[in-house]
């Protein structure tokens, strides 16, 4: 499987809010759009081709309703007053092949369920997702996503967007809490097909992790009894919570709706 990473979804409580605090980290974030069938709407931070993106309900009636889209039925099952990483997606450009090889993996998979919002220009943006059926209790796999458009027309058009006040940023790692790494970098880099780095100390983390390597956001899982880690099992179960940022003007670090961002030069 040729994946690459795409967007990381935080479940906001407030993604207007969000915005205005992002901004002022110096952080590009634009109005995204609403899923009129889902009652959603988004905000989105570019970085190239991947993003991170602020959850919200539009209407929240309707979001409870829905039943083809794990993503909505996640965000309507965890949300939280104060906000969390929910989970990612990455990218394809067969997605009717990830389902065939996840499905000879012995994965039940739901879609591909198609996609669209309107942006605020009035036009629609529209893409395709897969799901696979996960153990809530676990870190959820990611969800698969294809674009309507190729990857160097969505590059082109999204460069402006990708442009911040603390510079050409670019996500480097999302960082998971899970329970055991072992077990769980072994199993994502088996279904994933992805390279797995060698078991480390994160000393700032007080943390044992190991990477997966992934074109656009390597994804780092880490276990702990203690600390941040440690909380975010306690708080949310095993979901990402720290992205790592690259080639900023200023070091920063900062928490926003409980998601927690490190910027480095």
């Amino acid at each position: 499987m040729q994946l690459s990473f795409d967007h990381l979804v935080h479940f906001s409580p407030n993604p207007e809010s969000a915005k205005t605090e992002l901004l002022e980290k110096g952080m590009n974030v634009i109005n995204g759009g609403h899923h009129e069938k889902w009652g959603t709407f988004n905000k989105l931070s570019y970085f190239g081709l991947s993003y991170i993106e602020w959850l919200g309900f539009h209407e929240r009636a309707v979001a409870e309703s829905v039943t083809d889209n794990d993503l909505i039925r996640q965000f309507v099952k965890e949300e939280h007053p104060y906000g969390h990483f929910g989970r990612f997606a990455l990218r394809t450009e067969n997605i009717e092949e990830v389902g065939k090889k996840l499905t000879e993996k012995g994965y039940d998979i739901e879609g591909p369920v198609a996609g669209s919002r309107r942006k605020e220009d009035g036009s629609t943006l529209e893409w395709r997702m897969l799901f696979v059926k996960n153990d809530e209790h676990e870190l959820p796999l990611p969800f698969f996503i294809q674009w309507g458009e190729d990857d160097h027309t969505r590059e082109q058009a999204l460069a402006p967007l990708s442009q911040h006040p603390q510079g050409a940023l670019k996500i480097e790692n999302i960082y998971c809490a899970v329970h055991r790494v072992v077990e769980t970098s072994e199993k994502w880099a088996s279904v994933l097909e992805l390279q797995l780095g060698e078991v480390y100390r994160d000393a700032l983390l007080n943390a044992t992790c190991r990477k997966l390597y992934l074109h656009g956001g390597n994804l780092i899982l880490c276990e702990s009894a203690n600390g941040v880690v440690h909380e975010t099992l306690q708080t949310v179960g095993e979901r990402p919570f720290l992205v790592e940022i690259y080639n900023a003007n200023e070091k920063a670090e900062f928490m926003v709706q409980n998601g927690r961002f490190r910027l480095k030069r």
